[in-house]
């Protein structure tokens, strides 16, 4: 919604990278209900693709999940 746009839907936050971000507050919100971390976007990515590259290897190679 363009309508919430502007600096009071926007909540800093500090990356454990060392970055300070601006990223939506509402989301932002939801995430710390969900106990997740905040990250930046830049972290987030990088997470993700690691964790494609897993799932990738498990599928691709048999590697054993290990639950916990």
């Amino acid at each position: 919604m363009l309508d919430n746009a502007g600096p009071r839907s926007l909540m800093k936050i500090y990356c454990a990278c060392g970055k300070i971000v601006d990223l939506d507050r509402k989301e932002m919100n939801l995430k710390k209900s969900l106990k997740k971390d905040l990250e930046c976007p830049a972290c987030r990515n990088a997470r993700i693709s690691r964790e494609i590259d897993f799932l990738n290897g498990v599928s691709d190679k048999g590697i054993p999940i290990e639950e916990g």
